[in-house]
């Protein structure tokens, strides 16, 4: 039988389920809110494929990194202030999208459907705001593998967006048969992924039916609010940040699929083409920064060559001082938050302990209300300083290995960036 990478180190990228040409591995939502594949030993001819696929995207070595040498790190938005408005940020994605769906391509992103998060292809301009915004849960990935291949065999170009190791799983999918002229693919900074569980509880703490997005930006970037949801048949934004579960919950970082605290793509050495996300630490004018500001790395010359086709997108080089502080996942894993992590004891914890004190666990903020909960909080506390001082330790190493990296490349023929 196969052996796929256990509970801790499996990312739910779902690359097993598209390699097995005998329909043998199924994606299960375990108690605790986190998918994971189940093997069908019946239908299982133990060809391997999957294993191999699987080590891979778990060890993260293997998969070819884009050289350090060749990143530019930009300030971004996207002159459409339509698109610019329906986005978590400044619309770099939908930017890059429209440019794609334009040349009669297709675009493949996450959308929310039923209260979960799956991937899906677009290929109008009209769908775009389908996969446009932040998801803060895990996307389902079953069979979008095999449909970007389909593409890439029709000579169709794809846009691929996703988290770093869905990235890494398209990559180790398409292996030697991947079409690099047609395929863009650009990576989100991600955080880490929170539990299903999480999203469903916060739906049920405020009486809500469904979640239409998980951040917005009605108050300006920066200030934004959290978590659009559908409330007796009305749309409600939950305003409050302090009391907002959901939101206190993905920030802790005690309820994160337990993969992602030993991330291997939390790396300086990107995977992807581009790399997308906030831009904290901007130093635009307050009014671009209401409208939202994205910070855009540019990691290759393929990706170089399509942000130069945008035309509609506002680009300005910038300095990796400013973006990488407030960005720690760029090049910072969070395995010391292991000691914080709840995750896998979600199930229980929602079954057996009362409302209120669940609620400062999984979301640790200080409360007289439980000495559980404010011993906790307290701890949580202590615990992300220590990791605070390693971030910014890591910082400095990156920032000098960057420095290194750039005077390196100015001995090399790399194209400047437009």
């Amino acid at each position: 039988m196969p052996r796929l990478a256990n509970n801790e180190h499996c990312t739910g990228c779902m690359c097993c389920t598209d390699s097995c040409k005998q329909g043998a591995i199924n994606i299960i939502e375990d108690k605790n809110g986190l998918w994971y594949p189940m093997i069908d030993e019946q239908k299982c001819i133990n060809c391997l494929l999957c294993e191999k696929r699987c080590q891979e995207i778990c060890n993260g070595i293997s998969l070819q990194r884009n050289p350090i040498s060749y990143y530019t790190p930009l300030t971004a938005w996207n002159k459409n202030n339509d698109q610019r408005s329906l986005s978590t940020s400044g619309g770099v994605f939908a930017a890059l999208a429209s440019i794609i769906l334009g040349k009669g391509g297709v675009v493949c992103g996450a959308t929310i459907a039923n209260n979960r998060v799956k991937h899906i292809f677009v290929s109008s301009l009209k769908e775009l705001p389908r996969i446009q915004g932040v998801k803060y849960i895990q996307s389902n990935l079953q069979g979008i593998y095999q449909q970007v291949r389909t593409y890439l065999e029709a000579q169709q170009v794809v846009l691929f967006t996703g988290t770093p190791c869905q990235i890494a799983a398209l990559y180790s999918y398409l292996g030697k048969k991947r079409n690099k002229a047609n395929l863009y693919t650009a990576e989100v900074i991600c955080h880490g992924v929170v539990s299903n569980l999480i999203l469903d509880k916060h739906l049920e703490y405020n009486h809500a039916e469904q979640i239409i997005s998980f951040r917005t930006k009605s108050l300006g970037w920066g200030k934004d609010t959290y978590t659009t949801v559908i409330k007796n048949g009305k749309k409600v934004t939950l305003e409050n940040r302090h009391k907002n579960f959901f939101y206190h919950a993905f920030t802790s970082d005690t309820v994160t699929r337990p993969s992602c605290y030993q991330c291997r793509y939390a790396t300086i050495e990107r995977v992807a083409d581009l790399t997308m996300g906030d831009y904290w630490g901007s130093k635009q004018s307050q009014t671009e920064i209401n409208r939202g500001i994205s910070l855009l790395i540019v990691n290759n010359i393929h990706g170089q060559q399509l942000v130069e086709r945008c035309t509609n997108l506002h680009t300005e080089t910038t300095n990796w001082d400013l973006c990488l502080p407030r960005n720690p996942r760029l090049y910072c894993d969070k395995h010391e938050c292991k000691n914080i992590s709840i995750t896998t004891h979600l199930h229980f914890l929602f079954a057996y302990t009362p409302r209120f004190i669940v609620k400062n666990i999984a979301g640790p903020r200080i409360t007289k209300r439980s000495f559980l909960a404010y011993l906790r909080a307290i701890y949580v506390i202590k615990r992300k300083k220590i990791i605070d001082r390693r971030v910014e330790v890591e910082l400095k190493q990156t920032l000098k290995r960057l420095k290194n990296e750039n005077e390196k490349s100015r001995n090399i023929n790399i194209p400047p960036f437009h």
